[in-house]
């Protein structure tokens, strides 16, 4: 028998047994309780027991009440069964306990992760250490089996395994059989004459299984749910209102399931009506002083089709104009007031400005490694001042842009009492302050290359960024060390300094052409202009020694070499402006940054040349983690002075990670002069620059955190061209040549995982040359700590 089938029908049962435990006494009389004894339990204390009665010892009862002591215990939950005996003028309590829960198990679920299943679990009393119920557990099975269903999954299986355990517990095994989920075999529209079949289901979100082409292989529109299919019938709707057919309505919506349970069909009944005219648009409320600037929004004209998306536009104009004035917490609603006789409606919008809203404090939270300072020189809305949006959102970006932290959070938090002050909450999730990184590629020409580099942004939580690489092939090792101090200045004036020394070691046994030995350092300091723009300025000094192997460095290397000798002090003055708008860093899915930088080797040097550069990205928003990106940079050199071009070893090199990709790093471009008839020319790069592409950010397949992840499909177009030649030269081709940009296509991923970033691309070059040297895959592995 099943003693927890039902709580009346169990109380019932146990009552009849009170009873019959009570029949060998005498006819219900008047007694007074001298002792009372509890036996049979295990975990329960005494104490609650006896709590839980509504007699005790000394009261006055009779035997009609035996019902009522049985139920003052089992009504505690603790209890399988309550028995009660008299014995004189003593009674005892036999209790037999239900066990407690020692361990919930979950096993084979992947739409529900075991943290939200055990939340449910434990908002209902089903966890570790409390009471099992049996009851209970059928209960919240037959719930999950709907909420699998809602999901598509009506092949659910979902089976309990209870395993019995030493003093009176249990293990709870819930063995979960998902099943796929069932698919969209087939979408009728029904009732539609004024938008076809065609318009319609580029609306709906849920799409056959032969609607999706082929090469969407993560495409799930055909699997089946029912929030996906609710949200549809919202979707038509505000199709038909936005074109406005006011009078639209889906009628009904009929589902119906396959034997298998892997099939639906799908068919909503529509009515269409008519199109409705504005007749007039009203904005009323409290204005306050923004009156005339409210009613400048207002785009909406007498006599046009009502348009919902454009009313929404007004209120979102609306609801930011006032966020620019402080009304922070301004209400802005549009209703309408439609006229069905002659098909026309009425557009009013309700502005409730309320009171102009003030910054009390402004609270941080997560910054266990980051100074409070760091974070708050970066806000434009201050305390004790006006609450403006568009300064919450500037402040936003800019932390941000730091690259300190993994999550930015900025909400308001209303004052009990108040509704003209707030306290502004901003929560971060602080990124790893150090990062020991390994990179390398491969390319079948050159083989391996490996890079390592130790940086410590936010040193010590004080805003400083501090860094040191070495990157080595087999020949050579490159050595750099740079700190940068963004607020040097409390106004935003930064200083930073680079101290770099590369050292090659090749011989004539190597294929390389020349390698420059190079010890040098350099100040820079930079001035905002405003809160996107800032101005730097550089200065450099460096030592260079110059090595050429005797046989593959090419003819206009050996000139510059004879004219100029090996060894060259060089000095430096740069500029650079920038402006930036970008909502993060490596992460970035919205704004622009542009960038423009112009560098001079000074006369008081051996070389005298200048080298202007101008980059530039815009992200575009599409959806949730779908962007689109488009970046170009170009780039000009030459010499000056006693140098008629662009020393060789600054010519601008075209081919690799952060350029073409696909193609090996630096191998695009003019070719040198080769000295051997026997030795084929190799690329000497070039003083004008030209490079493009676009990437489509895309959520990364099966990963359920996306923000720890970056996926793209990539197109990369460049090359580098020269208007200086070498007298003699048959290979160089002076000026630019758009038929020789180099193309590729190919896919990228990064993943910032807790223990490594990894980053690999894969390219294919779609115009390569026989010539061109191809590097197909590149891969990067860190490690932060």
């Amino acid at each position: 028998m099943n003693k927890d089938k039902s709580l009346g029908v169990l109380v019932r049962a146990i009552t009849l047994a009170g009873f019959i435990c009570l029949s060998t006494l005498s006819a219900a009389q008047t007694f007074v309780v001298e002792s009372i004894e509890v036996q049979g339990l295990q975990r329960v204390s005494l104490g609650n027991v006896l709590r839980s009665l509504s007699i005790k010892e000394g009261d006055q009862v009779d035997d009609e009440r035996a019902s009522d002591w049985i139920h003052d215990i089992y009504s505690s939950g603790y209890f399988y069964s309550v028995d009660v005996l008299r014995e004189g003028n003593q009674l005892t309590f036999v209790l037999v306990e239900r066990p407690a829960i020692e361990n919930i198990e979950f096993e084979g679920n992947s739409a529900f992760p075991d943290d939200a299943l055990e939340r449910v679990f434990n908002d209902v009393g089903l966890t570790s250490g409390e009471i099992f119920s049996k009851s209970l557990l059928d209960n919240i099975q037959s719930e999950m089996e709907k909420q699998y269903g809602s999901m598509g999954r009506y092949n659910v299986q979902i089976e309990s395994e209870i395993t019995p355990l030493t003093r009176n517990r249990v293990d709870i095994k819930l063995d979960i059989t998902e099943g796929p989920v069932a698919k969209v075999k087939n979408l009728e529209l029904v009732g539609n004459e004024v938008f076809s079949d065609v318009e319609l289901y580029d609306v709906v979100s849920i799409k056959e299984t032969d609607m999706i082409a082929w090469w969407a292989l993560f495409n799930s529109k055909d699997q089946f749910s029912n929030a996906a299919l609710i949200g549809d019938a919202q979707r038509l709707e505000d199709f038909y209102f936005d074109r406005g057919y006011l009078d639209f309505s889906v009628d009904s919506q009929q589902v119906s399931i396959s034997e298998n349970k892997a099939d639906i069909s799908v068919a909503l009944n529509l009515s269409e009506g008519e199109p409705y005219q504005v007749s007039a648009v009203e904005i009323a409320g409290d204005l306050k002083h923004l009156a005339e600037q409210i009613e400048a929004l207002n785009q909406i004209e007498i006599g046009e089709v009502y348009s919902q998306s454009k009313v929404q536009r007004l209120v979102s104009a609306i609801n930011q104009l006032a966020g620019e004035n402080g009304y922070a917490f301004a209400r802005v609603n549009d209703f309408r007031q439609p006229n069905s006789d002659d098909h026309t409606v009425k557009v009013v919008i309700q502005v409730q400005l309320g009171l102009p809203v003030y910054v009390n404090r402004i609270l941080i939270e997560g910054n266990s490694g980051t100074n409070d300072e760091v974070i708050r020189r970066e806000f434009r809305q201050l305390e004790r001042a006006l609450l403006i949006n568009s300064k919450l959102e500037l402040t936003r970006r800019r932390l941000q842009r730091l690259g300190y932290f993994n999550f930015v959070d900025i909400k308001t938090q209303r004052i009990e009492g108040r509704d003209d002050i707030v306290d502004i909450v901003v929560r971060v999730e602080e990124a790893k302050n150090s990062q020991l990184s390994l990179s390398g590629g491969y390319s079948e020409s050159t083989g391996g290359s490996l890079a390592f580099s130790l940086t410590q942004s936010n040193y010590m939580g004080a805003g400083l960024d501090v860094s040191a690489g070495i990157s080595a092939d087999s020949d050579s090792q490159e050595y750099t060390l740079s700190v940068n101090n963004p607020y040097f200045t409390l106004d935003g004036v930064s200083l930073g300094f680079d101290v770099y020394y590369e050292d090659a070691s090749y011989d004539d046994d190597d294929d390389t052409t020349y390698a420059i030995n190079e010890l040098g350092a350099r100040v820079t300091v930079g001035y905002p202009l405003s809160e996107n723009q800032r101005m730097t300025y550089s200065l450099g000094a460096s030592q260079q020694d110059l090595w050429l192997d005797d046989d593959y460095a090419s003819q206009e290397m050996v000139d510059f070499a004879e004219q100029f000798g090996y060894d060259y002090s060089v000095f430096t003055a740069a500029t650079g402006w920038s402006y930036n708008t970008l909502n993060g860093t490596i992460k970035a899915s919205d704004g622009s940054q542009l960038t423009a930088n112009l560098e001079l080797a000074l006369p008081i040097g051996d070389l005298e040349y200048y080298k202007a550069t101008v980059s530039a990205q815009r992200y575009f928003p599409i959806v949730e983690n779908y962007s689109f990106r488009l970046h170009s940079e170009l780039g000009y050199g030459n010499g000056y002075g006693d140098n008629s071009s662009l020393p060789f070893f600054e010519n601008y090199y075209s081919g690799g990670s952060g350029s073409v990709r696909g193609f090996e790093y630096g191998s695009l471009g003019p070719l040198g002069t080769s000295i051997d008839d026997d030795i084929d020319a190799s690329a000497i790069g070039g003083n004008i620059q030209i490079e493009y592409g676009a990437e489509l950010l895309i959520p990364t397949p099966f990963a359920t955190n996306q923000d720890s992840f970056r996926s793209s499909l990539f197109l990369d177009a460049g090359n580098v061209f020269t208007d200086n030649c070498s007298e003699g030269s048959d290979t160089c081709v002076e000026g630019v040549d758009l038929s020789e940009i180099r193309y590729s296509v190919g896919a990228g991923l990064t993943w910032v995982s807790p223990f490594a970033p990894l980053s690999f691309s894969y390219g294919i070059p779609l115009n390569a040359q026989d010539d061109d040297d191809i590097e197909a895959f590149s891969f990067s592995i860190g490690v932060s700590f």
